[in-house]
Protein backbone atom coordinates (compact mmCIF):
# COMPACT_ATOMS: atom_id res chain seq x y z
CA UNK A 1 0.00 0.00 0.00
CA UNK A 2 1.56 3.25 -1.13
CA UNK A 3 1.56 5.75 1.66
CA UNK A 4 -0.05 8.82 0.93
CA UNK A 5 1.83 12.42 0.47
CA UNK A 6 0.09 15.51 0.28
CA UNK A 7 2.21 18.26 -1.56
CA UNK A 8 1.53 22.23 -1.34
CA UNK A 9 3.70 24.65 -3.43
CA UNK A 10 4.20 27.64 -1.13
CA UNK A 11 5.98 29.91 -4.07
CA UNK A 12 8.83 29.77 -5.99
CA UNK A 13 10.97 32.74 -7.76
CA UNK A 14 14.19 32.39 -9.66
CA UNK A 15 17.11 35.01 -9.33
CA UNK A 16 20.21 33.28 -9.27
CA UNK A 17 23.24 35.14 -11.79
CA UNK A 18 23.85 32.63 -14.89
CA UNK A 19 27.52 32.75 -16.12
CA UNK A 20 27.11 35.50 -18.42
CA UNK A 21 25.41 37.66 -15.83
CA UNK A 22 22.14 37.24 -17.10
CA UNK A 23 19.12 37.80 -15.04
CA UNK A 24 16.14 35.17 -15.33
CA UNK A 25 13.23 35.76 -13.51
CA UNK A 26 10.44 32.50 -13.04
CA UNK A 27 6.90 32.98 -11.27
CA UNK A 28 4.23 29.84 -10.54
CA UNK A 29 6.33 27.19 -10.91
CA UNK A 30 4.21 23.87 -11.13
CA UNK A 31 4.89 20.56 -9.74
CA UNK A 32 4.89 19.10 -13.33
CA UNK A 33 6.94 21.92 -15.43
CA UNK A 34 10.19 20.79 -17.49
CA UNK A 35 12.00 23.81 -17.90
CA UNK A 36 15.85 23.67 -19.61
CA UNK A 37 18.02 25.10 -17.28
CA UNK A 38 20.77 23.53 -18.30
CA UNK A 39 23.94 26.58 -17.75
CA UNK A 40 25.78 27.58 -14.89
CA UNK A 41 23.81 28.43 -12.29
CA UNK A 42 26.46 30.26 -10.25
CA UNK A 43 28.75 31.43 -12.28
CA UNK A 44 32.37 29.57 -13.67
CA UNK A 45 33.36 29.32 -10.06
CA UNK A 46 31.02 26.33 -9.58
CA UNK A 47 32.18 24.06 -12.49
CA UNK A 48 28.62 22.86 -12.43
CA UNK A 49 28.08 21.44 -9.02
CA UNK A 50 25.92 23.80 -6.03
CA UNK A 51 27.48 23.71 -2.77
CA UNK A 52 24.44 23.47 -0.41
CA UNK A 53 23.99 23.13 3.54
CA UNK A 54 21.31 21.15 4.64
CA UNK A 55 20.75 21.87 8.58
CA UNK A 56 18.77 19.28 10.53
CA UNK A 57 15.12 20.39 10.46
CA UNK A 58 13.81 22.23 13.05
CA UNK A 59 11.34 20.77 14.70
CA UNK A 60 7.81 22.22 16.40
CA UNK A 61 5.09 20.81 18.45
CA UNK A 62 6.57 17.96 19.65
CA UNK A 63 8.43 15.94 16.96
CA UNK A 64 11.31 14.30 18.31
CA UNK A 65 14.77 13.94 16.60
CA UNK A 66 14.67 10.56 16.67
CA UNK A 67 11.64 9.95 14.90
CA UNK A 68 12.97 12.40 12.24
CA UNK A 69 16.61 11.65 11.32
CA UNK A 70 16.44 7.57 10.26
CA UNK A 71 13.49 7.99 7.80
CA UNK A 72 13.81 11.45 6.39
CA UNK A 73 16.91 13.25 7.28
CA UNK A 74 19.38 10.78 6.64
CA UNK A 75 17.86 9.72 3.21
CA UNK A 76 17.49 13.51 2.18
CA UNK A 77 20.82 13.75 2.53
CA UNK A 78 22.18 10.36 0.39
CA UNK A 79 19.68 11.93 -2.14
CA UNK A 80 21.58 15.03 -2.49
CA UNK A 81 24.96 13.78 -2.14
CA UNK A 82 23.96 10.78 -4.69
CA UNK A 83 22.70 13.58 -6.96
CA UNK A 84 25.92 14.71 -8.73
CA UNK A 85 24.64 17.87 -8.47
CA UNK A 86 25.49 19.12 -5.21
CA UNK A 87 27.98 19.09 -3.02
CA UNK A 88 26.83 18.94 0.92
CA UNK A 89 28.62 21.47 3.00
CA UNK A 90 28.52 21.60 6.06
CA UNK A 91 28.13 24.09 9.02
CA UNK A 92 30.49 24.87 11.94
CA UNK A 93 29.46 22.84 15.23
CA UNK A 94 27.67 24.69 17.84
CA UNK A 95 26.45 27.79 15.71
CA UNK A 96 22.49 28.53 14.53
CA UNK A 97 22.06 27.59 11.31
CA UNK A 98 21.72 30.94 9.62
CA UNK A 99 22.82 32.34 6.31
CA UNK A 100 25.33 34.06 7.12
CA UNK A 101 27.04 30.87 8.77
CA UNK A 102 26.41 28.75 5.84
CA UNK A 103 27.92 31.77 3.46
CA UNK A 104 31.05 31.68 5.91
CA UNK A 105 31.19 28.24 5.28
CA UNK A 106 31.54 28.18 1.81
CA UNK A 107 27.69 27.49 0.56
CA UNK A 108 25.60 29.08 -2.24
CA UNK A 109 22.45 27.70 -1.54
CA UNK A 110 20.81 26.92 2.28
CA UNK A 111 17.80 24.44 2.68
CA UNK A 112 15.94 25.20 5.78
CA UNK A 113 13.14 22.79 7.14
CA UNK A 114 10.53 23.09 9.30
CA UNK A 115 8.51 20.07 10.50
CA UNK A 116 5.72 20.09 12.89
CA UNK A 117 2.57 18.09 13.35
CA UNK A 118 -1.19 18.20 12.25
CA UNK A 119 -3.69 15.52 12.98
CA UNK A 120 -1.18 13.00 13.23
CA UNK A 121 0.28 14.36 10.17
CA UNK A 122 4.00 15.78 9.48
CA UNK A 123 4.13 18.48 7.85
CA UNK A 124 7.56 19.59 6.37
CA UNK A 125 7.76 23.45 4.75
CA UNK A 126 11.45 23.07 2.76
CA UNK A 127 12.48 26.51 1.07
CA UNK A 128 15.43 26.83 -0.78
CA UNK A 129 17.87 30.25 -0.46
CA UNK A 130 20.24 31.63 -2.51
CA UNK A 131 23.29 32.76 -0.22
CA UNK A 132 24.26 35.72 -1.89
CA UNK A 133 20.60 37.57 -2.14
CA UNK A 134 19.38 35.90 0.96
CA UNK A 135 15.91 34.90 -1.27
CA UNK A 136 14.33 32.19 -1.13
CA UNK A 137 14.03 30.71 -4.49
CA UNK A 138 12.40 27.48 -3.91
CA UNK A 139 9.22 27.12 -1.30
CA UNK A 140 7.09 23.83 -1.39
CA UNK A 141 4.75 22.34 1.99
CA UNK A 142 4.64 18.72 2.08
CA UNK A 143 2.15 16.72 4.65
CA UNK A 144 2.06 12.73 4.86
CA UNK A 145 2.34 10.08 7.97
CA UNK A 146 5.39 8.57 9.68
CA UNK A 147 5.56 5.70 7.22
CA UNK A 148 6.04 8.71 4.44
CA UNK A 149 8.86 10.23 5.67
CA UNK A 150 11.15 8.78 3.44
CA UNK A 151 8.95 9.29 0.11
CA UNK A 152 8.71 12.67 1.36
CA UNK A 153 12.66 13.15 1.84
CA UNK A 154 12.93 11.57 -2.00
CA UNK A 155 10.01 13.98 -3.31
CA UNK A 156 11.96 17.04 -1.93
CA UNK A 157 15.45 15.64 -3.14
CA UNK A 158 14.30 15.23 -6.79
CA UNK A 159 12.30 18.91 -6.91
CA UNK A 160 15.60 20.12 -6.00
CA UNK A 161 17.25 18.18 -8.91
CA UNK A 162 14.60 19.60 -11.42
CA UNK A 163 14.48 23.36 -10.13
CA UNK A 164 18.45 23.10 -11.17
CA UNK A 165 18.13 21.23 -14.00
CA UNK A 166 14.44 20.76 -15.14
CA UNK A 167 14.44 17.39 -14.84
CA UNK A 168 13.37 15.43 -11.34
CA UNK A 169 15.86 13.02 -10.17
CA UNK A 170 15.74 9.24 -10.05
CA UNK A 171 14.74 9.41 -5.92
CA UNK A 172 11.48 8.26 -6.73
CA UNK A 173 12.44 5.51 -9.18
CA UNK A 174 11.78 2.07 -8.29
CA UNK A 175 13.36 -1.49 -9.05
CA UNK A 176 11.83 -4.64 -10.03
CA UNK A 177 13.55 -7.66 -9.61
CA UNK A 178 13.48 -11.36 -8.63
CA UNK A 179 14.15 -12.55 -5.43
CA UNK A 180 13.57 -16.11 -3.75
CA UNK A 181 14.22 -14.00 -0.38
CA UNK A 182 10.66 -15.33 0.84
CA UNK A 183 11.10 -19.24 -0.26
CA UNK A 184 10.46 -19.62 -4.10
CA UNK A 185 11.21 -17.15 -6.94
CA UNK A 186 8.85 -14.35 -6.97
CA UNK A 187 8.78 -10.48 -8.20
CA UNK A 188 9.92 -7.78 -5.76
CA UNK A 189 10.20 -4.03 -5.53
CA UNK A 190 12.71 -1.73 -3.88
CA UNK A 191 13.30 2.11 -4.10
CA UNK A 192 16.33 3.08 -6.34
CA UNK A 193 18.59 3.20 -2.61
CA UNK A 194 18.04 -0.53 -2.17
CA UNK A 195 15.68 0.30 0.62
CA UNK A 196 11.77 -0.34 1.06
CA UNK A 197 11.53 -3.86 -0.31
CA UNK A 198 8.72 -5.67 -0.96
CA UNK A 199 7.09 -8.97 -2.20
CA UNK A 200 4.16 -8.00 -5.19
CA UNK A 201 3.53 -11.47 -6.91
CA UNK A 202 2.88 -14.32 -4.67
CA UNK A 203 2.35 -17.52 -7.58
CA UNK A 204 4.05 -19.94 -5.22
CA UNK A 205 6.12 -21.38 -8.01
CA UNK A 206 8.96 -19.41 -10.10
CA UNK A 207 8.65 -15.82 -11.28
CA UNK A 208 10.88 -14.20 -13.49
CA UNK A 209 11.82 -11.26 -16.08
CA UNK A 210 9.78 -8.43 -15.13
CA UNK A 211 9.50 -5.26 -16.59
CA UNK A 212 7.98 -1.56 -16.07
CA UNK A 213 5.31 -0.35 -18.52
CA UNK A 214 6.07 3.33 -19.67
CA UNK A 215 4.43 5.13 -16.89
CA UNK A 216 5.56 2.70 -14.37
CA UNK A 217 2.28 1.73 -12.87
CA UNK A 218 2.27 -2.04 -14.20
CA UNK A 219 4.97 -4.62 -14.76
CA UNK A 220 5.22 -7.77 -17.09
CA UNK A 221 7.33 -11.06 -16.14
CA UNK A 222 6.77 -14.37 -17.00
CA UNK A 223 5.56 -17.02 -14.16
CA UNK A 224 5.47 -20.82 -14.72
CA UNK A 225 2.99 -23.34 -13.78
CA UNK A 226 2.40 -27.02 -14.47
CA UNK A 227 1.44 -26.74 -18.04
CA UNK A 228 4.51 -24.19 -18.82
CA UNK A 229 5.11 -20.46 -18.64
CA UNK A 230 2.64 -17.33 -19.14
CA UNK A 231 2.92 -13.86 -19.27
CA UNK A 232 1.20 -11.46 -16.64
CA UNK A 233 0.71 -8.04 -15.71
CA UNK A 234 0.58 -6.90 -12.72
CA UNK A 235 0.19 -3.50 -10.82
CA UNK A 236 3.36 -1.96 -8.92
CA UNK A 237 1.17 -2.43 -5.67
CA UNK A 238 0.36 -5.77 -6.38
CA UNK A 239 -2.79 -7.44 -5.68
CA UNK A 240 -4.98 -9.06 -8.60
CA UNK A 241 -2.40 -10.18 -11.83
CA UNK A 242 -3.62 -10.74 -15.31
CA UNK A 243 -2.60 -13.13 -17.97
CA UNK A 244 -1.49 -12.85 -21.14
CA UNK A 245 -2.96 -15.28 -23.60
CA UNK A 246 -0.55 -15.38 -26.26
CA UNK A 247 -1.29 -18.51 -27.42
CA UNK A 248 2.34 -19.86 -27.81
CA UNK A 249 4.90 -21.31 -25.57
CA UNK A 250 7.15 -20.37 -23.53
CA UNK A 251 6.64 -16.94 -22.91
CA UNK A 252 9.47 -15.57 -21.17
CA UNK A 253 11.80 -12.30 -21.37
CA UNK A 254 8.73 -9.87 -21.94
CA UNK A 255 9.66 -6.17 -22.58
CA UNK A 256 7.26 -3.35 -22.83
CA UNK A 257 7.39 -0.83 -26.14
CA UNK A 258 8.60 2.65 -24.98
CA UNK A 259 4.52 3.87 -26.19
CA UNK A 260 3.27 0.48 -23.70
CA UNK A 261 1.00 -0.29 -26.24
CA UNK A 262 3.33 -4.01 -27.38
CA UNK A 263 5.57 -6.14 -25.75
CA UNK A 264 8.62 -8.18 -27.03
CA UNK A 265 9.17 -11.59 -25.22
CA UNK A 266 10.48 -14.67 -26.43
CA UNK A 267 8.22 -17.63 -27.49
CA UNK A 268 7.90 -20.95 -29.11
CA UNK A 269 6.15 -22.86 -31.53
CA UNK A 270 7.30 -26.54 -32.31
CA UNK A 271 10.48 -25.76 -29.68
CA UNK A 272 12.31 -23.22 -31.43
CA UNK A 273 12.43 -19.76 -29.43
CA UNK A 274 11.49 -17.05 -31.58
CA UNK A 275 11.14 -12.88 -31.01
CA UNK A 276 7.35 -12.30 -30.78
CA UNK A 277 5.51 -8.88 -30.12
CA UNK A 278 1.98 -9.03 -28.70
CA UNK A 279 -0.45 -6.05 -27.53
CA UNK A 280 -0.23 -5.38 -24.22
CA UNK A 281 -3.96 -6.42 -24.24
CA UNK A 282 -2.91 -9.73 -25.49
CA UNK A 283 -4.10 -9.02 -29.63
CA UNK A 284 -2.41 -9.07 -32.64
CA UNK A 285 0.59 -11.52 -31.65
CA UNK A 286 3.36 -11.75 -34.62
CA UNK A 287 6.59 -13.69 -34.87
CA UNK A 288 9.28 -11.22 -36.28
CA UNK A 289 12.37 -13.62 -36.37
CA UNK A 290 12.40 -17.01 -37.83
CA UNK A 291 15.63 -18.25 -37.91
CA UNK A 292 16.45 -21.52 -37.15
CA UNK A 293 18.65 -21.04 -34.28
CA UNK A 294 17.87 -19.75 -30.52
CA UNK A 295 16.48 -16.11 -30.43
CA UNK A 296 16.39 -14.54 -27.26
CA UNK A 297 16.51 -11.29 -24.54
CA UNK A 298 14.66 -8.90 -26.59
CA UNK A 299 14.84 -5.11 -25.64
CA UNK A 300 13.42 -1.82 -27.01
CA UNK A 301 15.43 1.25 -28.31
CA UNK A 302 14.31 4.31 -26.45
CA UNK A 303 12.56 5.48 -29.84
CA UNK A 304 10.47 2.09 -29.95
CA UNK A 305 12.37 1.44 -34.01
CA UNK A 306 14.32 -1.17 -33.05
CA UNK A 307 15.32 -3.97 -31.06
CA UNK A 308 18.17 -5.64 -29.90
CA UNK A 309 18.37 -9.21 -29.12
CA UNK A 310 20.26 -12.36 -28.58
CA UNK A 311 21.01 -14.97 -31.39
CA UNK A 312 22.87 -18.07 -32.04
CA UNK A 313 23.20 -18.10 -35.75
CA UNK A 314 26.73 -17.10 -35.86
CA UNK A 315 27.15 -20.75 -33.36
CA UNK A 316 27.18 -18.63 -30.60
CA UNK A 317 25.07 -16.22 -28.56
CA UNK A 318 25.80 -12.62 -30.41
CA UNK A 319 24.01 -9.25 -30.18
CA UNK A 320 22.12 -8.41 -32.82
CA UNK A 321 19.67 -5.36 -33.66
CA UNK A 322 16.39 -5.28 -36.16
CA UNK A 323 13.92 -2.68 -37.03
CA UNK A 324 11.01 -2.90 -34.91
CA UNK A 325 9.08 -5.12 -37.95
CA UNK A 326 12.10 -7.80 -37.91
CA UNK A 327 13.65 -6.40 -40.65
CA UNK A 328 17.24 -5.23 -41.33
CA UNK A 329 18.88 -7.63 -39.18
CA UNK A 330 22.38 -6.94 -37.79
CA UNK A 331 25.10 -8.01 -35.57
CA UNK A 332 26.64 -5.72 -33.74
CA UNK A 333 28.63 -7.78 -30.83
CA UNK A 334 32.10 -9.10 -32.16
CA UNK A 335 34.04 -8.40 -28.79
CA UNK A 336 33.89 -11.76 -26.10
CA UNK A 337 32.92 -15.20 -27.48
CA UNK A 338 29.58 -15.33 -25.69
CA UNK A 339 27.15 -11.83 -25.43
CA UNK A 340 23.35 -11.65 -23.82
CA UNK A 341 21.09 -9.46 -22.06
CA UNK A 342 21.41 -6.08 -24.76
CA UNK A 343 19.79 -3.05 -22.82
CA UNK A 344 19.93 0.72 -25.10
CA UNK A 345 20.21 3.37 -22.61
CA UNK A 346 18.37 6.17 -22.09
CA UNK A 347 19.46 8.32 -24.94
CA UNK A 348 20.12 5.18 -27.43
CA UNK A 349 23.66 6.20 -27.72
CA UNK A 350 25.03 3.18 -25.84
CA UNK A 351 24.42 -0.66 -25.36
CA UNK A 352 25.36 -2.61 -22.13
CA UNK A 353 24.91 -5.82 -22.79
CA UNK A 354 26.87 -9.21 -20.87
CA UNK A 355 29.92 -9.97 -22.42
CA UNK A 356 32.05 -13.41 -21.60
CA UNK A 357 35.90 -12.02 -21.42
CA UNK A 358 38.66 -14.41 -20.73
CA UNK A 359 35.92 -17.27 -19.38
CA UNK A 360 34.52 -14.36 -17.26
CA UNK A 361 31.03 -12.62 -17.73
CA UNK A 362 31.34 -9.28 -17.67
CA UNK A 363 29.30 -5.94 -18.15
CA UNK A 364 30.18 -4.48 -21.38
CA UNK A 365 29.16 -0.76 -22.83
CA UNK A 366 29.60 0.25 -26.90
CA UNK A 367 29.03 3.09 -28.43
CA UNK A 368 26.53 2.21 -31.06
CA UNK A 369 27.89 5.15 -33.39
CA UNK A 370 31.44 4.12 -33.38
CA UNK A 371 30.80 0.44 -32.26
CA UNK A 372 33.84 0.87 -29.66
CA UNK A 373 33.30 -1.10 -26.48
CA UNK A 374 34.76 -1.41 -22.80
CA UNK A 375 34.15 -3.67 -20.10
CA UNK A 376 33.38 -2.78 -16.65
CA UNK A 377 35.44 -5.44 -14.76
CA UNK A 378 34.51 -6.60 -11.62
CA UNK A 379 35.04 -10.23 -9.60
CA UNK A 380 32.77 -12.94 -10.21
CA UNK A 381 30.49 -13.17 -12.77
CA UNK A 382 28.64 -10.02 -14.11
CA UNK A 383 25.11 -10.27 -15.63
CA UNK A 384 21.76 -8.85 -16.64
CA UNK A 385 22.74 -4.91 -16.70
CA UNK A 386 20.00 -2.85 -16.66
CA UNK A 387 20.09 1.25 -16.93
CA UNK A 388 18.88 4.05 -14.89
CA UNK A 389 16.47 6.73 -16.03
CA UNK A 390 18.80 9.62 -16.69
CA UNK A 391 21.59 7.24 -17.89
CA UNK A 392 24.40 7.39 -15.26
CA UNK A 393 24.07 4.02 -13.49
CA UNK A 394 23.64 0.71 -14.14
CA UNK A 395 22.10 -1.83 -12.05
CA UNK A 396 23.89 -5.71 -12.86
CA UNK A 397 23.57 -9.12 -11.38
CA UNK A 398 26.85 -10.02 -9.62
CA UNK A 399 27.90 -13.87 -7.64
CA UNK A 400 30.95 -11.78 -6.20
CA UNK A 401 29.87 -12.70 -2.40
CA UNK A 402 28.97 -16.23 -3.42
CA UNK A 403 25.42 -15.95 -3.83
CA UNK A 404 23.63 -13.39 -6.82
CA UNK A 405 22.93 -10.22 -5.80
CA UNK A 406 22.27 -7.11 -6.87
CA UNK A 407 24.89 -4.17 -7.52
CA UNK A 408 24.39 -0.11 -8.63
CA UNK A 409 27.64 1.33 -10.47
CA UNK A 410 28.02 4.16 -12.84
CA UNK A 411 28.60 3.70 -16.05
CA UNK A 412 32.49 4.80 -15.63
CA UNK A 413 32.66 2.27 -13.11
CA UNK A 414 32.64 4.00 -9.85
CA UNK A 415 30.72 4.32 -7.07
CA UNK A 416 29.81 0.49 -6.96
CA UNK A 417 27.28 -0.40 -3.95
CA UNK A 418 25.36 -3.86 -2.98
CA UNK A 419 21.77 -3.32 -3.04
CA UNK A 420 20.18 -6.48 -2.10
CA UNK A 421 21.58 -8.99 0.94
CA UNK A 422 19.14 -11.95 1.66
CA UNK A 423 18.59 -14.73 -1.10
CA UNK A 424 19.23 -14.91 -4.46
CA UNK A 425 18.53 -11.60 -6.46
CA UNK A 426 18.70 -11.14 -9.93
CA UNK A 427 17.24 -9.43 -13.34
CA UNK A 428 16.62 -5.95 -12.19
CA UNK A 429 14.72 -3.53 -13.78
CA UNK A 430 14.75 0.58 -13.56
CA UNK A 431 11.56 2.31 -13.51
CA UNK A 432 11.24 5.26 -15.60
CA UNK A 433 11.21 9.05 -14.10
CA UNK A 434 8.30 10.14 -12.43
CA UNK A 435 6.50 12.09 -14.42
Amino acid sequence: MMRKVELIDIGRSMTWLFAAAVLLCVSAFPVAAQQEIGVDIFGSQSAGVVRLSVPFPALKGGVAAQAIHTPFFSPLTRDLAFSEIFALIPLPPNTSPTLEVAKRAGAQAFLTLEISLEANEYVIEARLYDVATKSVQLGRRYRGTGGALTRIAHMIASDLVRYFNGRPGIFLTQVAYVSNASGQKEIWLMDYDGSNKRRITSHGSIALSPDWSPDGEQLVYTAFNPRGSDLYLVSRRGGGRIRIQTGVNLNTAPRFSPDGRDIAFVGSIAGNPDIYLIAADGSNRRRITSASSIESTPGWSPTGRQIAFTSGRAGSPQIYVMDAEGTNVRRISYDGDWNDDPSFSPDGELLAYTSRVAGRFQIRIMNLTTQESRIIAGEGSNEQPAWSPDGKWLLFTSNRSGRWQIYRVGVDGRDLMQLTTEGDNTAPRWSNLPR
